[in-house]
């Protein structure tokens, strides 16, 4: 009998799960991250999404969303990112083709004052085809994305509901912080 295929359908439902367990952020992504790695190892996953059959598609989307789980398919085209972000919970990505580089950054001022927040660069992390990673927990959980090798595709996992977030963009020459949403669309056409 041949090994049954594991598909994004079956990864939400383990990593629901999972989460639903009541673990420790820590604990909780350790157990993510086999599954995780195991359903990027076929590029060709991101087909297993109702309504998607494009295995190398130009826009992300969202894979699953409730109050404690965000699953979504991130597409990063050649030479994109983001810029310095937080996320307000535990995150995991893993990458299916391409590579994401990831400058990790953590406050080195007291966090007294509203809307200001000096930033220092620590060691980056860079997740490459079939790789994963989980980025530091909060209040720590600060980072930019570059994309430098080409178009990327990952899978992004998060411990809380993404679009509900009122997350913060930092600005390391002026030091402003400034609040924002993930703006979406709906489910079957979201953009990451």
């Amino acid at each position: 009998m041949a090994d049954q295929v594991y598909t994004l359908p079956d990864f939400v439902r383990d990593a629901r799960e999972i989460v639903g367990r009541g673990l420790s952020e820590q604990e909780t992504i350790e157990l993510v991250t086999e599954p995780l790695e195991h359903v990027i190892q076929r590029q060709e996953c991101l087909t297993d999404v109702d309504g998607h059959d494009d295995a190398d598609p130009d826009r992300g989307f969202i894979i699953h969303r409730d109050e404690s789980l965000t699953v979504m398919a991130v597409v990063w085209q050649p030479d994109g990112g983001a810029p310095i972000h937080n996320h307000n919970g535990w995150a995991m990505e893993g990458v299916i083709r391409g590579q994401e580089y990831n400058h990790n950054y953590q406050r080195t001022d007291d966090g007294k004052e509203p809307w200001r927040a000096t930033l220092e660069e620590v060691d980056p992390s860079i997740v490459r085809t079939g790789e994963t990673t989980s980025l530091m927990l909060p209040p720590d959980d600060i980072h930019a994305v570059d994309i430098n090798e080409g178009k990327t595709l990952a899978i992004h996992v998060y411990g809380l509901d993404l679009t509900k977030q009122w997350r913060y963009c930092f600005d390391v020459e002026t030091e402003e912080v400034t609040p924002y949403r993930m703006r979406t669309r709906a489910p079957a056409q979201g953009s990451a």
